[in-house]
C-alpha cells in the first residue's frame, strides 16, 4: 500500500523535494514516498546524498540516507541540526521559467506551503513565489498592521524582482496584504500589472464582519476550524470537534490538536507544539489590524469567488469599490479552501493565467 501523498510542508522538505525531482526527473511524489520505490538506485542515492550535504552544509552518510530514504525523515535529520531555514520569508514554490513571477500571499494561517498545488498548476514556465507571514517561525513576532506586513513583504519581494511591473495575488486575508503592497509600490513609482484576490473579504467588508467572529477568542473552535480545513489541504480527516476539546485543559487542547496533526501527516513528525499557537497569533494579528486603504488601486483587479464558499456572503464582497477599473469577477468551483486544492485549483490557475495575459505582461 502506497503512503498518502504529502506535499512539502516547510523549507527543508521543499528543498529536498526539488533535489529529488531534479535527479529522479519526476514531480509526482510526496514527503513520505520512499526514494527507491520512486525509481532511485544506489547510484542516484549517492548523488542525492552528496547534493543534500552540499546544499545544507551538513554531513549525511549514505548509510543514514539508506536507513530512512524519505523526504520526511531526512528533513527531521536536517531540522535536528538547525531550523533557521524556516525563517526565510520568500518561498520559491516554483522558481523556474522566464516569465515575470507571480507573488502570492497566504490566508490568515500564514503558511505558503499549502499552495503547492497552485504553483504546480500554474505550469513549469510560470514562477510563483510565496511570501511567508512573519511570526510563524523564529523570534520576531507577527506584525499587527497590514501596512507593516506589506512593507516587510516588499523588501523580500524586491530581492527576487527589483523593478516592476509586478504580479500580485492573495487568498483570504492575504488579499488585503497584496492590495496594500500594490498601493505602496505605486507610491514608489512602480507599476502593478495585476492583482488577484481569491475568495476574500474586501477591507471594508472585513472591518464590518470580523468583530462578529468569535473563533479567534476561543482556541477549541479555532483548532476545530483549522483541522476541518486540513481535509482540503491534505486530504486528512482529523476528527477533531470543538466540544470534545472544551472538556480538556488549555494545554491539553493544544497538545491534542498537534498530536493529531502530526500523526495524520499535516505537520512533520518533529513539529513543536507551539506551531498552532503561532498560527493563531498570526491569524489574530491579521484580523485585528483595522486596515483602511489610503486610496483606490488603479490597476486591473480580479476577484475569484468560490461557488460553494460560505466565507463570502455576496457575489463581489466589495472588491468592485477597491479599484478604479472595472472588477474582473470569476466564479470558480470549490469553497473557501477547496478552490485552491485539487481538482478545483486547475480552474483557478487558468483564471490567473488569463488575468496575466490580459495585463499584457509576459
Amino acid at each position: 500500500m502506497s503512503p498518502p501523498f504529502v506535499p512539502p510542508r516547510d523549507f527543508y522538505e521543499l528543498r529536498l523535494w526539488e533535489l529529488w525531482s531534479g535527479i529522479l526527473r519526476r514531480n509526482d511524489f510526496g514527503a513520505k514516498d520512499d526514494f527507491f520505490a520512486l525509481g532511485g538506485d544506489r547510484g542516484t542515492a549517492e548523488s542525492v546524498r552528496a547534493a543534500i550535504s552540499h546544499r545544507f552544509d551538513v554531513p549525511l552518510t549514505l548509510e543514514a540516507f539508506l536507513e530512512e530514504p524519505t523526504i520526511e525523515r531526512i528533513g527531521c535529520r536536517l531540522r535536528a541540526r538547525s531550523r533557521k531555514l524556516n525563517e526565510e520569508s520568500i518561498v520559491p514554490l516554483q522558481p523556474h521559467g522566464a516569465k515575470r513571477p507571480l507573488f502570492f500571499l497566504p490566508g490568515g494561517e500564514g503558511s505558503m506551503f499549502n499552495y503547492h498545488a497552485l504553483a504546480r498548476r500554474m505550469g513549469p514556465d510560470q514562477p510563483l513565489y510565496g511570501l511567508q507571514s512573519r511570526g510563524l517561525c523564529g523570534a520576531p513576532p507577527p506584525f499587527h498592521r497590514i501596512e507593516d506586513m506589506a512593507a516587510d513583504h516588499l523588501e523580500s519581494l524586491r530581492t527576487v524582482q527589483p523593478r516592476g511591473p509586478y504580479l500580485l495575488g492573495g487568498h483570504c486575508a492575504g488579499s488585503m496584504v497584496a492590495l496594500e503592497m500594490a498601493l505602496q509600490l505605486r507610491r514608489r513609482g512602480e507599476h502593478v500589472a495585476m492583482l488577484v484576490a481569491c475568495d476574500a473579504w474586501s477591507p471594508e467588508f472585513f472591518r464590518l464582519r470580523i468583530p462578529n467572529e468569535t473563533f479567534m477568542d476561543e482556541p477549541p473552535e479555532f483548532y476545530a476550524i483549522i483541522a476541518a480545513n486540513f481535509r482540503y489541504w491534505f486530504g486528512q480527516e482529523l476528527g477533531l470537534r470543538s466540544d470534545d476539546l472544551r472538556a480538556l485543559e488549555p494545554r491539553q487542547q493544544l497538545e491534542r490538536f498537534m498530536h493529531l496533526a502530526r500523526s495524520h501527516g499535516v505537520y512533520p513528525p518533529d513539529e513543536p507544539d507551539e506551531r498552532i499557537e503561532r498560527v493563531l497569533a498570526v491569524f489574530r494579528a491579521v484580523s485585528y489590524g483595522d486596515y483602511k486603504p489610503a486610496e483606490r488601486f488603479q490597476g486591473p483587479l480580479t476577484f475569484l469567488r468560490g461557488r460553494d464558499s460560505k466565507f463570502c456572503e455576496t457575489l463581489t464582497e466589495g472588491w468592485e469599490d477597491v479599484s478604479t477599473q472595472p472588477l474582473r469577477l470569476r466564479v470558480v468551483p470549490g469553497n473557501h479552501v477547496s478552490l485552491l486544492t485539487e481538482p478545483h485549483v486547475e480552474v483557478v490557475a487558468n483564471e490567473i493565467r488569463a488575468a496575466i495575459a490580459e495585463s499584457g505582461v509576459s
